[in-house]
């Protein structure tokens, strides 16, 4: 394997660890291995499209939300669901529409009876009276973080990496992210990683390099 395969790799890595550490309980690994490298996936499901360490973060949402345990949500707890995910941003509109299209009446919904000069009842279920099963909501949250754009969370790693906050990761940083990890990896090593991707040689990695490191271009 040349150097700037064997570096790529070890970069990577080392993001998909360094996301895991910050804040995930799932195994260790990076999100964007084959599952979510960026092709042109229109014809595959969007939970196929998605990391494993996605399909766990939606699962594990489902379970925290799924309040009462019945494995199935109400729109609370699908809104909040959703936000945990990061899709706070979607308008409640948005997220009824989303519900409504995948979700079920509740077991034993009726419709209210007709009572004298009242508005006839609706014949079918409001939002309240609607439940969304583990399936429905996997389909929909996968939907969501496949349509997402990657250079978000990459961004997002690569601020862990920039410990300074100066729009680039020198080797110091890499050095102190491997500490954290627990690693134990040579300084010619990690100067290795970063020559390899500094294209500037200005002494690190900027957002362009790293993002060009996992981005089919």
């Amino acid at each position: 394997m040349n150097n700037y395969a064997s570096s790529s790799m070890n970069m990577n890595e080392y993001a998909g660890t360094s996301m895991h550490r910050a804040g995930s309980s799932r195994p260790v690994g990076s999100r964007f291995g084959p599952a979510a490298t960026i092709r042109n996936q229109e014809q595959v499901e969007p939970w196929d499209q998605i990391s494993e360490e996605h399909r766990n973060e939606i699962n594990d949402c489902f379970h925290l939300f799924d309040m009462n345990k019945d494995d199935q949500l109400d729109f609370s707890e699908f809104r909040y669901a959703l936000q945990a995910l990061g899709f706070s941003h979607l308008s409640r509109a948005d997220l009824i529409s989303a519900f409504k299209s995948a979700a079920h009446a509740r077991a034993n919904w009726t419709p209210l009876p007709t009572l004298p000069n009242q508005p006839p009842p609706s014949s079918t279920p409001g939002v309240v009276d609607l439940r969304l099963s583990r399936e429905g909501f996997q389909a929909l949250a996968a939907k969501y973080v496949a349509g997402r754009d990657p250079r978000e969370e990459l961004l997002k790693t690569f601020g862990l990496f920039d410990k300074g906050g100066r729009g680039v990761v020198t080797v110091d940083d890499l050095r102190a992210v491997v500490k954290e990890l627990g690693e134990d990896v040579p300084d010619a090593e990690l100067h290795s990683m970063i020559d390899q991707f500094d294209v500037e040689g200005k002494g690190g990695v900027s957002r362009e390099e790293f993002l060009g490191i996992f981005l089919d271009r």
